[in-house]
């Protein structure tokens, strides 16, 4: 399975957990439960469905297409 593939699935079941999660969070009665939950939990899972659609575009865009070792790395002066 190519890689675009695995992170576009990843992405997938990433969106629907934290679907799940604004589910579950309607029937959270206990205000710092919901808020721990809320602030920790959801705003992590945010943010790696964020990272994963910049990888995802990243590579769409052709940003990984190079391998590295196979470049000429010049000296800085």
């Amino acid at each position: 399975m190519n890689t675009t593939k695995q992170i576009s699935e990843l992405t997938n079941q990433l969106s629907e957990l934290l679907d799940n999660l604004d589910h579950t969070l309607d029937y959270i009665d206990n205000d710092e439960l919901y808020s721990e939950i809320d602030s920790n939990v959801k705003a992590h899972l945010e943010s790696a469905l964020a990272r994963l659609e910049i990888i995802s575009d990243d590579i769409a865009d052709g940003l990984y297409e190079n391998d590295p070792s196979s470049e000429d790395f010049e000296e800085w002066d």
